[in-house]
């Protein structure tokens, strides 16, 4: 009886090892998965905040490139004004000294013609006292003085409309410089706002790329778990049906060994084994249903929802593109170009070339502005990104251009203005 009770004992205890080691196994593996996971990600937050860092000095380049270049337009805008009045200033002088040449030719010619010096020697001689004489000189002194002060005048306003006219050819020369830096700083501006985008896309891909080796381990680590535990389920059915056997086999012996050389212990004893065996099976069983209930539970993935379905794009504008682009890429309906608005858009933008925003704008939730961006997605990125943008709320652009009752959209373009309409 007690070989009996120590061979229960032992049938148990295997049965139990033999479930609780591969669990210990795959427990074991799934925390190295899950420590190298945690390593990923430490990393991947790392390598974030230095992307954050770039995209923020980034943006404070644009920031310093886009004050440069609305400062650059208003010198260009006053040098052409400065210049404006040099050309009227000019022509005013050129009737002075038109006048005075007639007048000093004039003059000439009557000396010439009448004899006025003789006249004026005539004048003196013919004096009738001595003060008469003097006062006759001095008239005359004064007209010659006069004469010179004529000529002299003549000389300086010649000499200041040269003076004139090289300032002009210099501030012209400036416009130019200006011009040609304008553009250049232009051309950076696009550049760094095509690298922000560049920078804030790749931060983007790897945050989803994380996300998805994330969940993917996830799900194999909980496939592997329901896999193991479905077979070890297995195991231990077939390991229970087997000790089964084996202890009915046992029982059977030593029901007819013990009928044979006791019976009276027979009687007392017999009852007992398949007692145990029953307790045994029933804790076993236990542990079974306990681990089936586990292993049937598990998280259907989330539905994806369908992305929408682009109409035919009726306007080639590349602002207009990359705008149903974005909308797309957050689950909105494409909008349609409207002409009107366009044109009501490009007369909006002819208006700004001052860089100033009307007054009536800010009363206005149709009307989006931007100043020294690129046509396409660089100005709708801008937008959405509120870089350099003043709005009342801080994210009026992106409500803009997010708006999910928006239906129709135009855009405007001037100089460096861009000017969106939506209806």
């Amino acid at each position: 009886m007690k070989n009996k009770k120590l061979s229960l004992l032992l049938v148990s205890m295997m049965t139990v090892a033999g479930t609780l080691a591969p669990i210990s196994s795959l427990a074991e593996t799934t925390d190295k998965k899950i420590e190298q996971q945690d390593k990923e990600i430490s990393a991947l937050k790392e390598k974030q905040k230095s992307v954050t860092s770039q995209i923020t000095a980034l943006e404070e380049e644009i920031s310093s490139i886009y004050d440069e270049g609305i400062s650059l337009s208003k010198e260009k805008t006053a040098l052409k004004n400065e210049s404006e009045q040099l050309k009227k200033d000019i022509a005013a002088l050129d009737v002075r000294i038109n006048k005075r040449t007639e007048a000093i030719q004039k003059q000439g010619r009557n000396v010439q013609v009448n004899g006025q010096g003789t006249q004026i020697l005539d004048m003196i001689l013919n004096s009738e006292s001595i003060s008469d004489a003097v006062g006759r000189v001095q008239a005359i002194s004064s007209i010659l003085t006069a004469n010179n002060d004529l000529v002299k005048q003549q000389k300086e306003d010649k000499k200041l409309v040269e003076t004139k006219k090289t300032n002009i050819q210099t501030n012209l020369t400036a416009i130019e410089e200006a011009a040609n830096q304008l553009e250049q700083e232009q051309a950076n501006l696009v550049a760094k706002q095509a690298d922000l985008n560049v920078l804030k896309a790749e931060v983007d891909s790897e945050t989803s790329g994380a996300e998805s080796s994330k969940n993917a381990l996830l799900k194999q680590q909980q496939e592997a778990l329901k896999a193991q535990l479905a077979k070890e389920t297995k195991k231990k059915e077939v390991k229970k049906v087997e000790t089964a056997k084996t202890e009915e086999t046992k029982t059977d012996t030593s029901t007819t060994t013990e009928k044979a050389t006791a019976p009276s212990e027979t009687v007392t004893e017999t009852p007992t084994a398949p007692s145990n065996a029953g307790e045994t099976n029933e804790s076993t069983g236990n542990t079974n249903g306990g681990n089936n209930s586990n292993t049937q539970e598990s998280t259907g993935p989330a539905e994806k929802p369908e992305e929408p379905v682009l109409p035919p794009v009726t306007s080639g504008d590349a602002t207009f593109q990359a705008l149903n682009a974005l909308r797309a890429a957050h689950g909105l309906s494409p909008v349609s170009w409207d002409a009107g608005l366009a044109a009501a858009a490009s007369s909006r933008a002819s208006i700004m070339q001052d860089f100033q925003v009307p007054s009536d704008h800010w009363n206005r939730g149709d009307e989006v502005i931007a100043f020294m961006f690129a046509p396409g997605n660089s100005v709708i990125m801008a937008w959405y990104n509120e870089t350099n943008m003043t709005s009342p709320s801080g994210t009026g652009h992106r409500d803009w251009e997010l708006n999910p009752g928006m239906t129709r959209v135009g855009f405007g373009y001037a100089g460096g203005v861009i000017v969106g309409h939506s209806a």
